[in-house]
């Protein structure tokens, strides 16, 4: 083998198991931040538990800062293409002539759908942790990444609950978008902890089901009540 291919392929191991590492560090990144927030997350411990050198984090990030920005960047990215297609098809909802309570039992199939799909995605609920994380420690180093993955969502939910409720009342029906997605995300975050035996990546689907059927619960008691108030409120303007 000539010189050059030996230097070429030299060249190209090294990059390849730079990349590696710099995945490594990234994937873990994700991990220690989301369980211990950024404060509480040391270099010395993010270097063992991807099992390199503590000075690759300084070579490929520039510091503990800059893999935390990798991590935020990365995790925005995978969860905002998840939920892209639910975001789209919830303004596509909101186009239709839909109305009332046909256009609310649509939006429960939408959050449904969108609740088992969270449930079948085994880095979804450490994701949501880190992003959570950013947003409680509210340091200089915050990106506020939940709001930029989780709003365009939540202000579809809030856009379908106000057209099927007549505009009752805008003010619950935000919190009520709130409340449906972090209930999901919660789930996700919290089964462990109750049911240690239990994976996240593996949860049961009874234990789904009954959250599905809760925030479906939810959302009825809410479209009910709202519905019947603006009947009766349009009823006593006739008069």
């Amino acid at each position: 083998m000539k010189t050059n291919q030996v230097k070429t392929k030299i060249t190209d191991q090294r990059k390849l198991k730079g990349e590696a590492t710099r995945e490594k560090l990234v994937i873990e990144a994700i991990r220690l931040f989301g369980q211990n927030g950024y404060k509480a997350t040391n270099t010395r411990a993010l270097a063992e538990a991807a099992q390199c050198n503590l000075g690759l984090i300084t070579f490929h990030f520039g510091g503990k800062q800059g893999l935390y920005e990798a991590a935020i960047k990365r995790v925005k990215m995978r969860l905002i293409e998840m939920l892209s297609p639910s975001v789209q098809n919830l303004k596509n909802l909101a186009e239709t002539n839909m109305a009332g309570k046909d256009l609310f039992e649509a939006l429960t199939h939408e959050i449904n759908a969108l609740a088992i799909k969270f449930s079948g995605m085994e880095q979804v609920a450490g994701h949501a942790l880190l992003l959570l994380q950013d947003m409680n420690e509210k340091n200089i180093h915050s990106i506020s990444g939940y709001r930029d993955v989780f709003l365009p969502l939540i202000t579809n939910i809030e856009i379908l609950i106000n057209k099927a409720t007549n505009n009752i009342n805008p003010s619950r029906a935000r919190l009520s978008a709130f409340m449906i997605v972090n209930t999901a995300l919660g789930f996700l975050r919290d089964y462990p902890v109750f049911y240690p035996d239990t994976n996240i990546d593996t949860i049961k689907p009874p234990s789904i089901d009954t959250l599905v059927e809760l925030l479906s619960h939810h959302l009825v008691g809410e479209f009910e009540t709202y519905f019947k108030y603006g009947m009766n409120t349009k009823a006593s303007e006739k008069k």
